[in-house]
């Protein structure tokens, strides 16, 4: 019974030094917003699978881009079964700067998402490699702030992104999470160890992609075409940085309801169950997150009060401070109130993922497994 207490405290300790490190970085290290106008030739890629229903919201952000610069949109049709190639054609008609890609000009080898995006790259006449998907709404200047970061040999761009609103508590918990993992995504790279991405935001060099030899290390995953991708970049030295100007922010789809979330989580927590094959001191801070939370309802079980307190008081502060620094960095208007709702679901909910991921390979993307 003490070495299993001793096993829970290491990992309980090894979790609040990350968060404590989070803190530090957003206080002290948080890096500076780059507003400025610039002129490299982009394009951004985003694969869609029967994306009707958002793609003229989406192609109409594109094109009201105020983008000094060469502005180049490959939109990738993933074999959709809807009308997502007819409004790609007949915008493509219209605009010069829109070009409709089949995925089956994607490597044959890679899983579905990522075979669409090695098309949609393929087809890109530019260096500069920008990405987002076709439920997300983005600024005018999305492109120019995105692309206003590299600067300084920077070869890979991680943006914010945050879930748009709907009523109901699966929409309240989805936002708060996934901004808190927003918030530690950027902690982390400002202090130059940059951890996670989202392929809802981000960009990176057409060069880097090449070093890596592209996705072939990751064409059997179901997903791994951001934080997983980014690891790769990482092992061949590429110079990582967050954009923090607010135009970069995108606007995602939100789940409607509870059984959704925790099927779109499902998948992204697969990426975690192999994590340690790309980068092992990673896939320990998520086996410390997921053991703090297990530890928090073990001594509930077991009833052990005293231990209980303590572990969910340093706890709760450490999580609270991370919150109240995120809200500030990004501006957020998120209540203690939505705070409590988050910090009570999320310790099940973590221990409940965890299961989960080990089912991943038996899930599909899109109506499809890999």
């Amino acid at each position: 019974m003490e070495y299993i207490v001793i096993f829970f405290s290491i990992y309980f300790g090894i979790y609040i030094l990350f968060l404590l490190l989070n803190i530090i970085s957003l206080l002290f290290f948080s890096s500076k917003i780059v507003s400025q106008n610039i002129s490299i030739p982009v394009s951004v890629i985003v694969a869609i699978r029967n994306g009707e229903k958002s793609l003229n919201n989406l192609i109409q952000d594109l094109l009201k881009q105020n983008y000094a610069g060469q502005l180049e949109i490959i939109l990738v049709d993933d074999m959709s079964s809807d009308k997502t190639k007819e409004i790609i054609k007949s915008y493509e008609s219209q605009s010069s700067k829109i070009k409709y890609v089949c995925s089956s000009e994607g490597d044959s080898e890679l899983s579905f998402k990522k075979r669409a995006l090695d098309a949609g790259i393929k087809n890109a006449s530019n260096e500069y490699l920008l990405f987002t998907d076709v439920d997300c709404r983005l600024s005018k200047l999305w492109v120019n702030a995105m692309a206003s970061s590299f600067v300084n040999d920077v070869d890979y761009v991680i943006g914010f992104s945050r879930a748009k609103y709907i009523y109901g508590f699966a929409n309240l918990f989805q936002r708060i999470d996934f901004l808190i993992l927003m918030f530690s995504a950027k902690a982390v790279t400002d202090i130059r160890y940059p951890l996670a991405s989202s392929g809802q935001n981000q960009a990176f060099t057409k060069s880097i992609f090449k070093k890596v030899g592209g996705y072939k290390k990751i064409s059997n995953l179901l997903m791994g075409d951001d934080s997983i991708f980014l690891q790769l970049c990482l092992k061949e030295k590429a110079n990582v940085v967050f954009c923090n100007d607010p135009q970069s922010y995108v606007l995602c789809r939100s789940e409607s309801n509870w059984k959704n979330l925790l099927m779109q989580r499902m998948r992204w927590a697969g990426d975690g169950n192999i994590m340690w094959q790309y980068n092992f001191i990673f896939y320990q801070i998520m086996v410390a997150t997921v053991i703090s939370n297990l530890f928090v309802l073990i001594l509930l079980l077991i009833c052990d009060w005293n231990s209980l307190i303590i572990i969910l008081s340093i706890k709760f502060i450490i999580e609270l401070l991370l919150f109240i620094l995120g809200i500030i960095n990004f501006k957020v208007n998120l209540s203690f109130i939505d705070f409590i709702f988050w910090f009570t679901i999320n310790i099940p909910y973590v221990c409940l993922m965890c299961i989960a991921s080990f089912f991943v390979p038996l899930m599909s993307w899109k109506k499809r497994k890999q």
